[in-house]
């Protein structure tokens, strides 16, 4: 067994530092070694590093009685299997955070998609509801360094995080499922079953979408559960909302979309049941911001650009073209191949009112091969990003949309939506000035 006073952070980032800054205030006297898998420049003075084979090998051999892991490791790298057969336990910033703070009551939001834009609206609801709530998670900041709100804590949880979750949320929400992220949880099923762990505890009160139906399946035998998207519930109906039969007044919505209107009805029926009062005669969503990369609309010119970098599976596609069918929309997409189906959008491009499609390596080629022939639109490659938006704006014309909506996520020339959709706003600015 391994030393009761030995320890490791494995990951050094955002996370990482917090986690390190914990565990000296709260274990003083603990061991802490740091773990990385590439060289480390901004490790703690005086603070032992292993890096590369060394990290892996200490793991391995079971040197830590327990391990803080960044959420970006994945759970199932044969060096954590060798590491608890030896004895070590695995845990997250996450859980030492719900361990620090078992009073505070906890809202867990997750799903494929939505999870980041109905935490917000779930927290703005609260907040004018005249509660002191707070928003961590994966939201931008280490929530170990933070306190709780003094009435709710509302948590977004990725399936990283959510992989090794060992609490339970007061209230719980699951928005969808997609596959995605398989090749960090070994495939789809894996991806599933973690992100289900938001609803782990039978104590927590579930909320599911009654109208997705892998979900449904799912989660519909679970007791202490909830709908939204259903008859008698909040739910979305020809892109307004409604509770039961009766449509809810929406003032000062920004977010455009039958998808977010879903979103609201989800982040309504947790609101409610948090207790916020009111919410089946009218919303005011006055002072909500729009998150940055999820259909966020810009002018150049006479053209509409739409940066939704953070569409990284076909179905998040999808909404972002029924948002806009109100205008003809030269689409760009394609990204990492993550083995997506890629026929619902190809049948869906065919009906939408398309100016041009812009197909970026590698997966541009299998919505190439999944449209077989039958588009009237034009079809352009581009070798990258920059070659798209340029022939996106040769091919746009006044009052047309140009949407960065991938279908998938692009590791191959950037290292997240975030920048994709950065660089997407700077060669827009750049390339479509009147």
């Amino acid at each position: 067994m391994p030393s009761s006073d030995r320890a490791a952070i494995w990951g050094f980032g955002r996370e990482g530092l917090a986690a390190f800054h914990h565990l000296k205030r709260t274990k003083p006297d603990l061991d802490i070694t740091i773990l990385n898998d590439t060289p480390l420049g901004n490790a703690p003075e005086g603070v032992r590093v292993l890096t590369g084979e060394d990290a892996m090998r200490a793991l391995s051999e079971g040197t830590f009685a327990f391990v803080v892991k960044s959420p970006g490791i994945s759970l199932y790298r044969p060096e954590i299997a060798a590491a608890k057969a030896k004895g070590t336990r695995f845990t997250s910033g996450t859980n030492l955070w719900f361990a620090q703070h078992g009073h505070a009551r906890t809202i867990v939001v997750t799903g494929t998609k939505g999870k980041s834009t109905t935490s917000r609206l779930i927290h703005h609801l609260l907040m004018k509801g005249g509660f002191d709530a707070k928003l961590l998670g994966n939201v931008g900041v280490a929530a170990l360094e933070q306190e709780p709100g003094r009435d709710w804590t509302v948590f977004e949880l990725s399936s990283y995080q959510l992989a090794d979750f060992e609490h339970a949320g007061e209230i719980a929400l699951v928005t969808n499922l997609y596959p995605e992220h398989a090749p960090w949880h070994g495939g789809v099923e894996p991806y599933y079953r973690d992100k289900l762990n938001a609803f782990r505890d039978a104590k927590t009160m579930a909320i599911a979408n009654r109208a997705h139906e892998e979900l449904a399946r799912r989660v519909k035998d679970r007791a202490n559960l909830r709908w939204f998207n259903e008859a008698a519930g909040f739910r979305e109906q020809d892109g307004k909302l409604f509770f039961g039969a009766r449509e809810i007044e929406v003032k000062n919505f920004s977010l455009r979309g039958a998808h977010n209107i879903a979103n609201l009805a989800a982040a309504c029926t947790v609101a409610e049941m948090a207790g916020c009062k009111d919410l089946r005669k009218s919303i005011d969503m006055a002072g909500f911001e729009q998150l940055a990369h999820r259909l966020e609309e810009f002018s150049v010119g006479h053209v509409t650009c739409v940066n939704d970098s953070i569409s990284t599976v076909p179905q998040a596609t999808l909404a972002a073209l029924a948002a806009y069918a109100d205008r003809p929309i030269v689409l760009i997409a394609g990204g990492t191949d993550r083995g997506q189906d890629y026929g619902e959008l190809a049948q869906a491009l065919l009906q939408a009112n398309m100016r041009a499609l812009i197909l970026l390596p590698v997966t541009g080629t299998r919505l190439r091969e999944a449209l077989n022939g039958r588009a009237t639109f034009d079809i352009v490659d581009a070798g990258n990003l920059a070659e798209a938006v340029e022939a996106a704006a040769k091919s746009a014309t006044a009052g047309d949309a140009i949407l960065l909506s991938p279908a998938a996520p692009s590791f191959e020339e950037f290292r997240n939506f975030e920048e994709r959709g950065t660089r997407f706003k700077q060669l827009c600015a750049r390339l479509l000035l009147p």
